[in-house]
């Protein structure tokens, strides 16, 4: 039976998840510990699901929770990953379901995430479509106060109105754009556009960002 476990209160683990992460995408391995071990209970939180293969205790999928500009019952989950030679057992399915029960249990309402080409995987837990929102990697509470809005785009001007907001993250990932020093273009969004009227789209290009959420 797996269970899921917070990855800060279980740091045996964390090299084994390293491993599992830089499998996906490529890092170096103290990179890739120093993000890990910035799981906290306030956010960014790393989840992994813990399976008994072969009768050992062993990592077999992770995901981290990162805050949610603006939306304080929304998480942003990024960075899901299954170990490789256990893919197809449905273990993306349990942590994305065992997922949401952690954050409701922590008042949380909403999930967002981005994909490039897992957009049936995610329809199919009840994900739909959306528009980008804005999230970063880390723990936000310290942060000077205004430090968020220099990332955010300037609504009072003309050229802003009707812009998406853009996604901020320092971890690197499969739903990740990367913090610069100045904010780039908001990810396109699925092929056709957010047709006026209609709170999603049909049909996708598997070469762009998809943003999707879930209300649970």
């Amino acid at each position: 039976m797996e269970k899921l476990l917070v990855l800060h209160e279980n740091k045996q683990y964390i090299d084994e998840c390293a491993d599992i992460l830089n499998e996906e995408w490529k890092r170096s391995k103290s990179a890739r510990l120093h993000s890990l071990e910035k799981s906290c209970d306030s956010f960014p939180t790393c989840l992994i699901l813990l399976g008994n293969i072969d009768g050992v205790n062993t990592v077999v999928a992770h995901c981290r929770l990162s805050k949610v500009q603006g939306k304080p019952d929304s998480i942003f989950v990024e960075s899901v990953v299954v170990r490789k030679d256990l893919r197809g057992k449905g273990y993306g399915k349990k942590i994305m379901l065992q997922t949401e029960q952690f954050v409701k249990r922590k008042g949380i309402t909403t999930l967002y995430l981005s994909t490039h080409d897992k957009q049936d995987f995610y329809k199919h837990l009840g994900y739909t479509f959306c528009e980008p929102i804005v999230s970063f990697g880390v723990n936000t509470d310290h942060l000077p106060e205004g430090f968020l809005q220099k990332f955010l785009p300037d609504t009072t001007s003309e050229n802003s109105r009707g812009k998406d907001p853009i996604s901020l993250s320092t971890n690197q990932g499969p739903s990740v754009v990367s913090a610069p020093a100045a904010p780039p273009p908001p990810p396109p969004p699925p092929i056709g556009g957010f047709l006026k009227g209609q709170s999603k789209v049909d049909r996708w290009d598997p070469n762009a960002i998809s943003w999707m959420k879930k209300d649970i």
